[in-house]
This record gives C-alpha cells, sequence and structure tokens, in this order.
C-alpha cells in the first residue's frame, strides 16, 4: 500500500499526515508522521504550529529512539507493513461510519491516558475469515512489546456485510481470553465494507486492529519497551 495516505475529513475532525515542506491546510485535529533519522525537526514544528495540531502522533517500526520522538504526544509502534493500515484504523475510530463506534473525545481521552500505544492486527478472507483473523492476532496478544500495564484498548473492526452479532462476540471472547486487563478501558469500532483492501466485492473479510495505550513512566511502574 501506498505510504502516502489521503487526509481524512469529516465535519469535525481533520488528521492529515506530515511530509516534508508541505504546506498547511487549515487546523489538523490530529497529525502523523512516520518517525527516521531524516525528519526535520524544526520544519515538523512548524507544520504543526501553522495547522494548530492538537496531537502530534509519531509512528515507528523500530526500537530506535529518534530525536523527533521528542515532539510527539503519542508514539505508534508497529510493523512496516502496517503503517498505511494504522493511520487508516485510527481515522475510522471516529469517523461515524460504524454501526458501534468512538466519538473524537473519547478517542482524545483514551490516548491522552499514556504516551506510547501498541498497534496489532489480525486478518483474513474467505469463509472462515473471523476465526482465521483472531488465529492472527492471538499470538500477538501473548507477545507485547511492554511490561507497562495497559490503560486503555481501542478496538476497530472491519468486516463484509455478512458479518453479524454472533461474529462480533466472538472476536471479543477470543480478546477477553488472550489479553489481561486491569481496570483498562476498552472501546469498540464496527465498520462494514463492501470491499476493502483485504478483500472483494461480494467476498467474505474480517480485519481486526488494535491501539493498546500503554501507562507512562511517570505512573512508578515498569517502563514501556518501544
Amino acid at each position: 500500500m501506498e505510504n502516502n495516505s489521503p487526509v481524512v475529513d469529516s465535519d469535525i475532525v481533520k488528521v492529515d499526515k506530515y511530509e516534508p515542506h508541505k504546506i498547511a491546510n487549515g487546523k489538523n485535529d490530529a497529525t502523523f508522521f512516520v518517525a527516521s533519522d531524516d525528519i526535520d525537526m524544526a520544519d515538523l514544528q512548524r507544520y504543526r504550529q501553522e495547522t494548530q495540531t492538537e496531537y502530534l502522533i509519531a509512528i515507528t517500526t523500530t526500537n530506535k529512539d529518534y530525536d523527533c520522538l521528542k515532539l510527539a504526544d503519542n508514539v505508534i509502534l508497529c510493523s512496516p507493513n502496517e503503517v498505511q493500515l494504522v493511520m487508516q484504523a485510527f481515522q475510522l475510530l471516529h469517523s461515524g461510519s460504524g454501526i458501534i463506534g468512538m466519538d473524537w473525545n473519547e478517542v482524545k481521552w483514551a490516548i491522552s491516558s499514556g504516551r506510547n500505544i501498541e498497534f496489532l492486527h489480525g486478518m483474513a478472507s474467505g469463509e472462515n475469515c473471523v476465526a482465521l483473523a483472531c488465529e492472527q492476532l492471538i499470538p500477538k496478544l501473548k507477545n507485547l512489546s511492554s511490561n507497562y500495564p495497559i490503560k486503555n484498548v481501542m478496538i476497530n473492526m472491519y468486516a463484509d456485510i455478512s458479518f453479524g452479532c454472533e461474529q462480533q462476540d466472538f472476536i471479543i471472547q477470543q480478546i477477553d481470553k488472550n489479553l489481561v486487563l486491569n481496570d483498562a478501558t476498552t472501546f469498540y469500532q464496527l465498520s462494514f465494507f463492501h470491499e476493502f483492501d483485504y478483500w472483494k466485492k461480494g467476498e467474505q473479510g474480517c480485519c481486526i486492529c488494535m491501539f493498546l495505550v500503554y501507562a507512562d513512566k511517570e505512573d512508578d511502574i515498569e517502563p514501556v519497551i518501544i
């Protein structure tokens, strides 16, 4: 997939992606950037100020402590092939496109509870897509990047129109059985797509995306390892 994610605008919320020397086009509620040694921190700061960005969110695919991460309000850890999906899933959390979902105030509350966020996903197409997507996701839940407690969880489920309450309940049960949460708040978003990046129109498909928001170092607990 292309790394140049399209801007997603709603009536209230605007999320965009920073690129070098990008010209501001109004106010951004959130701005993403992909962390690297090539980031011009002065230019990134300029773009944030010009767009009045409320949340500057870094996406990192390595354990390297890039200097540009110091500017970020949140840091999302993911695999290199998940960068585009991270932005897409985040944008759809508050898009209002789902049967169940979050509003922007809930998203802000969730990500304000901790700076470090881990992204996980499982995806499959075909007749047993829900079970297969869970099979992809569960091993990742057992091998998290951090020893810190999880403060909040945002789960974004994409599915074809055959997806029903039984499949949704199955996903929730599988996550509950394999992810230990103490006093964490979990939010859900469910969106239907006739076709998606991973399935064609008329096919069955399921994509489960999770944002795990970890407690910060200031909480006097084991450190987040990112």
